[in-house]
């Protein structure tokens, strides 16, 4: 299913989508999900003055959303204070991933991390290992946890539940998961309304009807068997 990404025109791609959408969804009163502010320290020479980015007041949306500054902002506000060495920033390694919040109306906990390829699959090497520890943990104490995954090749976005990653990586001994598995046995995110750029939300839901809270509904598939035949369709 394709579908227009109003907003991607600001150049941050994926992750402006995602933050467009989430903003639709605080709008629309359906959920209150943030992008994490990545910690770290800014190094600065000894004896240099530490001098800030002056950003301009910004006022809150209606409804009660999200205030931001688009990224279009931020880049003219850089140039117009000759900021031009942003290497010297030094992130902090974190283990929550990118983005959490909670659902309306039962204020279940969302946590997930954004990832995006342009190939057949998704690569485990661009998992990290402590994010993955920390949404096993808030899967297990109910949150919705896992990985927002646009494959850009196909223009399709799915969310990867944590307890279906972690029944492939101890049962298949291939090392990434193929885009058909994702056809196969996920609910593709389809366009939104309004605000909302693509509607992973229902995508979820319709997941969670499916295979239950705890995807215990994946146990009937043997992952090692689907891995071993799908790695037989791609090489004939």
């Amino acid at each position: 299913m394709n579908f227009k990404r109003r907003g991607a025109e600001t150049g941050s791609g994926f992750q402006e989508a995602i933050n467009r959408t989430n903003e639709g969804y605080e709008r629309a009163g359906r959920a209150c999900i943030t992008r994490k502010a990545i910690p770290g320290k800014y190094l600065i020479d000894r004896g240099e003055s530490r001098r800030g980015l002056s950003l301009p007041s910004i006022e809150s949306l209606p409804n009660g959303g999200q205030a931001r500054i688009s990224s279009g902002k931020l880049n003219s506000l850089v140039k117009q204070h000759k900021v031009t060495d942003w290497r010297r920033f030094v992130p902090e390694s974190k283990a929550e991933p990118d983005y959490g919040g909670v659902l309306a109306p039962e204020g279940r906990a969302i946590f997930y991390d954004a990832k995006t390829t342009r190939r057949d699959l998704l690569d485990f090497d661009n998992l990290h290992a402590h994010q993955i520890g920390f949404l096993e943990n808030a899967g297990r104490f109910g949150a919705i946890a896992g990985f927002l995954v646009e494959f850009g090749k196909y223009n399709q976005i799915y969310f990867l539940p944590i307890q279906v990653l972690a029944k492939w990586r101890d049962e298949s001994s291939r090392k990434s998961l193929p885009y058909q598995f994702f056809a196969d046995h996920l609910s593709a995110a389809g366009p939104g309304k309004g605000f909302v750029i693509f509607d992973y939300l229902s995508a979820i839901e319709e997941q969670e009807r499916r295979f239950g809270h705890d995807f215990s509904g994946f146990n009937h598939i043997s992952f090692d068997v689907y891995a071993k035949r799908t790695a037989r369709k791609l090489a004939s």
